[in-house]
């Protein structure tokens, strides 16, 4: 009987930190700038790798919100031929514009700045592999910058940034340009010993809010232009 009772308490009690945990992480997520931003529901964050892999990336961004930064995601911003660019993350700092591609990756990662494909490596078990080709990160936030740069002031710095989750590896990655290539976990303190080294520029408050309410008309597409921007891709 009182091994029973035992079970029983150890079960409420775990159960409890679990109901605990939850609650910690909903009220966290309610009261971030990326929900407020997106206004995507909890549990579809949750259960969607990429919006999930977005949504930790920028866990890892949050620091920079105590000096002033602001955020926009999932952007479709106007390119020519009615085609749009798909952009995961901007991070407005008075230094510039941080516009950051997501890839919520796992496996082996490589890949030259030059070369049109990188390749992920995952394994299958008894020591084979499966290898997927997808399109050159550096070159696709190229596009996405080329599209933001028609809608913002001509003075304004953009900055690269590709963050790979931790859950991948890049085994062989070469990069010369000044594009940052890192893990989602590195992405503070990569930002950080770029920005040391921009002392040429300062974007003023008024320019920046000018440039962030241009830009955020292009966040919360509505569906068909989710649609076409498929469409458009395939």
């Amino acid at each position: 009987m009182e091994y029973i009772f035992l079970i029983i308490i150890i079960a409420t009690l775990i159960i409890s930190i679990y109901i605990i945990r939850f609650i910690l992480s909903y009220k966290t997520y309610k009261n971030s700038s990326y929900y407020k931003a997106t206004q995507n529901s909890y549990w579809s964050v949750h259960y969607d790798s990429g919006l999930y892999g977005e949504y930790n990336l920028y866990r890892y961004l949050q620091p920079f919100e105590r000096i002033g930064c602001k955020f926009l995601f999932n952007l479709y911003v106007p390119r020519d031929n009615n085609k749009t660019s798909e952009i995961d993350i901007v991070m407005f700092h008075n230094k510039g514009l941080f516009v950051i591609e997501s890839k919520n990756y796992s496996g082996w990662i490589f890949g030259n700045e030059n070369n049109k494909q990188w390749t992920q490596t995952l394994p299958t078990g008894y020591g084979e592999s499966h290898k997927e080709r997808f399109y050159n990160p550096i070159m696709q936030n190229a596009t996405h910058i080329r599209a933001i740069r028609k809608h913002i002031d001509d003075t304004i710095p953009i900055y690269s940034v590709i963050a790979f989750s931790d859950k991948c590896t890049l085994k062989d990655v070469t990069v010369k340009s000044n594009a940052i290539v890192t893990y989602y976990s590195n992405l503070q303190r990569e930002i950080e010993y770029m920005l040391s080294g921009i002392n040429n520029y300062s974007m003023n408050l008024e320019l920046l809010n000018k440039t962030y309410d241009k830009l955020s008309q292009y966040a919360n597409a509505d569906e068909y232009t989710k649609f076409q921007h498929i469409y458009n891709v395939r």
